[in-house]
């Protein structure tokens, strides 16, 4: 039996693999290391991690605006160092991507220095009129998949940036 962490990583798998994404984009992370991993085997998908989160943002962005199934992978800190580049190119330029957003703070987290900021930041992608949705402990894992499968959908729909928070801890 996996505990919540390793059924929350494996409902991200079952939700990015429905989409059939084609690139995975990510910041190393220990929280999500299995769902790098996951993709990081598959050999249709192409995976590499970049230094920086707005990197990412750029290269994701391109992706989706030349009709690529890409996906942008990091924890939620990041968001602080991206979102100019979410605003002033995604955002500006419709692009219509998904961004996973591995929640620091809260329930599990063990970083005091990750609480403030995350605590804050689905408030501040919505203060800048990016549509975000948050998978945690209120939403039963069953609903997952289908969640990050209607996000992306959204964002294609809309032709804008989407950011799935996602409580991967404890």
């Amino acid at each position: 039996m996996m505990g919540y962490p390793e059924d929350a990583c494996a409902a991200v798998i079952q939700g990015l693999e429905a989409i059939g994404i084609e690139y995975f984009i990510h910041i190393p992370d220990s929280f999500g290391a299995p769902v790098i991993s996951h993709f990081e085997a598959q050999p249709g998908v192409r995976t590499f991690p970049v230094a920086k989160e707005e990197e990412g943002i750029g290269i994701a962005s391109g992706l989706a605006m030349t009709g690529k199934k890409a996906v942008l992978f990091y924890q939620d800190t990041g968001l602080g160092n991206s979102i100019g580049a979410l605003t002033t190119y995604a955002m500006a330029y419709h692009a219509p991507m998904l961004v996973l957003a591995i929640r620091r703070g809260g329930f599990g987290e063990f970083n005091a220095a990750n609480f403030h900021f995350s605590e804050t930041a689905v408030d501040m992608v919505e203060t800048m009129k990016i549509k975000a949705f948050v998978l945690d402990y209120r939403v039963p894992l069953e609903s997952w998949p289908r969640a990050v499968e209607q996000a992306y959908e959204y964002a294609q729909m809309t032709h804008r940036p989407i950011v799935v928070f996602l409580n991967l801890k404890e």
